[in-house]
């Protein structure tokens, strides 16, 4: 069964992009504590935790997976947009896009073994390669978390079939992402850097630092989610949900 209709991925990265633009300010709210929250397990791990990195990994998505699934259907649902309270929860939803997260965690972790084992030690060139292979072998499969985190069914058949349909400009407008998430990221991060060398100020670093991390990054983070919810209900559909 073919798209009734033209999607453009493009034009869906650009609608997210807007629609966090318009809602910088929710997303803000919910999207830092997750952000403050993953740095201080990074800060555990590496001065207390060093042991525990598999706590730390279901730590990090479940905390990842409070705010993507409160975002996948804060920017498809009118009704979460026009609900009061904080938003935020914990429950099954949460821990059913957890589990696909790390599904998708360990698949490229066996992946990367395979790949390792193959071709023997890692060359930049190889790298590039196997992110390749991973993106070309999982970007069809983006379309389960919004549908997990807005109650749709899980028709994985159906999905492939749906992104390799559009899959060119997909992958397209993904690579485009990325490249346009590292030059923000830069455009920031860089100029508070290079002042703070030439000056011999480490507070310009330190501000640059903050502002990448807790304004750039929940940025990036927010466009990325809405950008995947919008795509599902423009080449899925959206079927009534219930409310949190």
């Amino acid at each position: 069964m073919e798209l009734t209709r033209d999607v453009k991925p493009s034009h869906c990265l650009l609608a997210a992009f807007r629609f966090v633009i318009a809602h910088r300010w929710p997303c803000l709210v919910r999207a830092v504590p997750v952000v403050v929250l993953t740095a201080i397990i990074a800060w555990l791990e590496t001065n207390i935790l060093a042991k525990a990195e598999f706590f730390t990994l279901v730590v990090n998505e479940l905390l990842y997976a409070i705010f993507a699934v409160y975002w996948h259907r804060y920017t498809v649902l009118t009704v979460e947009r026009e609900g009061e309270g904080f938003g935020l929860h914990f429950g099954i939803r949460e821990i059913k896009f957890a589990a696909a997260m790390l599904i998708f965690v360990f698949g490229s972790y066996l992946l990367g073994r395979a790949f390792v084992a193959m071709v023997g030690d890692q060359s930049v060139l190889q790298v590039v390669v196997f992110s390749c292979f991973l993106l070309l072998c999982f970007l069809p499969l983006i379309l389960v978390f919004p549908a997990i985190a807005l109650d749709q069914p899980v028709h994985i058949t159906l999905f492939i079939t749906r992104t390799l349909e559009i899959f060119i400009p997909l992958l397209g407008t993904v690579l485009l992402g990325i490249v346009a998430a590292a030059g923000i990221y830069l455009l920031v991060f860089l100029p508070t850097a290079l002042l703070a060398v030439f000056s011999n100020t480490v507070f310009l670093e330190i501000l640059g630092s903050l502002v990448a991390t807790f304004v750039v990054m929940p940025f990036i983070l927010a466009v990325s989610v809405s950008f995947i919810s919008i795509l599902f209900r423009e080449t899925i559909g959206v079927m009534p949900v219930q409310s949190q």
